[in-house]
């Protein structure tokens, strides 16, 4: 019923703006599925004849949704600079109104460089809203204060591409081979602290000729690699894994670092706040020798909790002499209050480069701990209560394939909670059957497991033999090179448990083109879900997502809306809600003064004016969520803004009304969007008005529920010209 009244709406004159930019025809849900979404068209128009890349970890989306990076390998727009092969970083943004404008975001290159290996430009890093971009160039030509001739890392404000050096050496020093490597070792949440390792001695505090941990604060260098006496190691610090964005908390206050305080084994560390150092890996048992084998696992956002691994027993409890995780949890008195706590008790948790890193992902208050075996037992540390999920999960040592949370793009994710692991491996190797019994034929599969009620299944399983693999990855396009961004991890997994994948099986009926798609599992209610059409021979990529799941972003050749007029690859939004008329999508030009302010929003219909009032004498919802008292609006439908005081579901209904939903995994204002039916827009057009109620129901994530009513009166307008 949804399908054919989208596709009525979007045959309307009224609603022929709309079909330009935003895709009438809705997702195909299966049984149960909670979510409506539509199709908005994220890149523009005029694309320089050439496809949005689509093979490889090349696209980035902002946590709220509202931004998504993506490559192109032909120019357009206000490109000013590309990258190896060729390449170009775009940032396309979702304004006020809806509209996406796009915008080049990589520099122009210095002229004398080689696009290859070691002078290569390129984006590494974004801040999570995609406004501030990590640079790795050779002496870009924008930037008047780096040191010449030389690599540099730079802080880009995505905007105006205005560029902050964080790198300032000795340009007589030996060339920095180690940013040849294009690494970094952890990036803010808002990208404005950044940390990095260089041979190249850039501050006079540094042990020269070996590597340091450099920190930058706001553009403020300092060394980072300080041993908690305040002295420098005279072997250096080093902060490993490569690439790993979480060893630095979100607010850039902490990071950890290893290094070797006398020239014995590395030790693992913890910079706070640029003035003190913790001992991360010190002993707290009967043994008091310094650890062996340590390695860092992973963070916690906030820095509280770091993770890591040694073959040493720092605890008396720990009474194996193999490798086991533990947990380092932040105190006043770090020095003697005890700290650690251990994780495993097995001491056959993998510590090498090849076997990888056990620890799959953690809570946010690090309380909730997933990790693998040596022997592929995957298990959950729950509050110091350890549970197998499973005593049959390969991983083949393919760095892209791990579950670990360095890995990139990586195979396992974790919600916020612990609550949910979704994560990908294929079958067994000694059977063809899945962890849970389907047969699988040892490809690779998708698997949700529910600590709430210990349930692990397989969402991308078909009821007869599966025949390809689940992708994370976008697989549309196949460039001769594929420049993929560094510790790109997609987010496969919402906070509230969504799941997102590809895959070329047929998971629900209306998937009958045989090629790739991309599909949406909800945890929440069990529900699958069709994110692609499922029809025509162009295969359909999963890429990235928001952090709440209500904004997927798909690179396609498939023409989604009408306004797709090539056959070139395009990124596209599959969003939550009903579609509205929005202003049409735009790609920014070279502008020069008031050409650049942002353009107007498209001209309303002119046969309607409506104008909705919301009773408040229903107070009792004022702890749950707030809705203003009166709105205008433009056309027969209505974008309303909603004030959440905290994470849930909105859903609401009425007379006339198109029913809708909308989750939200955090608080904040979001719009929801009103349609009316044919009917209530037919009583407008005979009666000048329509009067109806509007229910709507907020479900908290705590599972409190809780209902109001509105009036709502939509007012039509005389037409012009009468």
């Amino acid at each position: 019923m949804l399908l054919r009244e989208e596709r009525a709406r979007c045959r309307r004159p009224w609603a022929t703006a709309l079909a330009t930019v935003i895709g009438c025809l809705a997702l195909v849900p299966s049984a149960g599925a909670s979510a409506i979404r539509h199709y908005e068209k994220v890149s523009p128009a005029d694309k320089g004849q050439g496809d949005i890349v689509g093979d490889g970890l090349t696209t980035i989306a902002a946590r709220d949704g509202d931004a998504v990076a993506f490559n192109s390998r032909t120019p357009f727009g206000d490109t000013i600079g590309s990258g190896v092969s060729g390449q170009t970083q775009f940032v396309a943004r979702r304004d006020a109104n809806g509209a996406w404008t796009t915008h080049a975001v990589t520099p122009t290159p210095q002229p004398s460089a080689v696009q290859t290996f070691f002078a290569a430009t390129s984006l590494q890093y974004y801040s999570e809203d995609l406004r501030t971009a990590v640079v790795w160039a050779y002496d870009l030509p924008a930037s008047t204060d780096d040191t010449p001739n030389r690599n540099n890392i730079y802080l880009e404000d995505v905007a105006t591409r205005a560029l902050t050096p964080l790198t300032i050496y000795d340009p007589a020093s030996s060339f920095p081979t180690v940013f040849g490597t294009n690494t970094l070792w952890g990036v803010s949440s808002d990208a404005e602290h950044v940390a990095f390792v260089t041979d190249n001695q850039m501050l006079p505090e540094a042990a020269p000729g070996v590597p340091n941990a450099y920190q930058s604060d706001h553009g403020v260098l300092s060394l980072a690699g300080v041993l908690p006496d305040g002295s420098v190691p005279a072997g250096g610090s080093d902060i490993v894994p490569a690439n790993y964005r979480g060893a630095m908390s979100a607010d850039g206050s902490r990071l950890a670092f290893t290094a070797s305080p006398s020239g014995g084994p590395l030790q693992l560390y913890l910079r706070i706040d640029g003035r003190r150092t913790v001992w991360i890996s010190q002993p707290e048992g009967s043994d008091q020798s310094d650890p062996v084998n340590v390695s860092l696992q992973g963070m916690t956002p906030d820095g509280g909790s770091v993770f890591f691994v040694t073959d040493s027993r720092l605890l008396d409890a720990d009474t194996n002499s193999g490798p086991d995780i533990y947990r380092y949890t932040d105190s006043a008195n770090p020095a003697s209050d005890e700290n650690l706590t251990l994780i495993t008790q097995s001491g056959d948790v993998p510590n090498d480069p090849i076997a990888g890193a056990p620890l799959v992902g953690m809570s946010d208050d690090g309380e909730r701990v997933y990790y693998y075996t040596s022997r592929s037992v995957l298990a959950v540390w729950d509050h110091g209560t350890t549970t197998v999920i499973s005593r049959g999960v390969p991983h083949d040592g393919i760095p892209a394939r791990l579950l670990s949370v360095g890995a990139a793009p990586g195979y396992a994710r974790t919600s916020p909670d612990g609550i949910y692991l979704a994560f990908i491996t294929n079958a067994p190797s000694r059977a063809p059957h899945a962890l849970t019994g389907e047969l699988t034929n040892g490809h690779y599969e998708m698997y949700l497991y529910r600590l709430s009620d210990h349930r692990l299944n397989c969402v991308s399983c078909v009821a007869g033999a599966v025949t390809s693999d689940v992708t994370v990855s976008p697989a549309v396009t196949s460039g001769s090179v594929v420049i993929e961004d560094l510790a790109i991890r997609p987010s496969f997994l919402s906070d509230s448990g969504q799941i997102f994948f590809s895959t070329a099986d047929s998971l629900v009926p209306q998937d009958k083109n045989g090629v790739l798609d991309a599909y949406e599992y909800d945890a929440a209610d069990g529900s699958l879900s069709l994110l692609s059409t499922g029809t025509g021979s162009n295969p359909t990529s999963f890429a990235d997502a928001g952090a709440n799941g209500d904004d997927v972003f798909l690179v396609t050749r498939q023409k989604l809306v009408k306004s797709d007029d090539d056959n070139l690859v395009d990124m596209y939004d599959a969003r939550v809600g009903p579609a509205l008329p929005e202003p049409p999508t735009t790609t920014t030009p070279p502008c020069d003064g008031e050409s650049c302010q942002a353009p107007p929003s498209a001209t309303p219909p002119d046969d309607v004016l409506g104008s909705l009032t919301f009773d408040q004498s229903d107070a009792s919802t004022a702890k749950t969520f707030t809705v203003g008292r009166r709105f205008r609006v433009h056309g027969a439908a209505g974008s309303v803004p909603v004030r959440f005081l905290a994470a849930g579901t909105l859903r609401w209904s009425g007379k006339g009304l198109r029913a809708g939903s909308t989750r939200h995994g955090r608080a904040g204002t979001y719009r929801i969007r009103l349609l009316l039916s044919k009917h209530a827009r037919a009583q407008i057009a005979k009666r000048g008005r329509f009067d109806t109620t509007i229910r709507l129901t907020f479900l908290g994530a705590d599972g409190a529920e809780v209902t109001r009513t509105a009036r709502v009166t939509f007012r039509a307008a005389a037409k012009k010209g009468r």
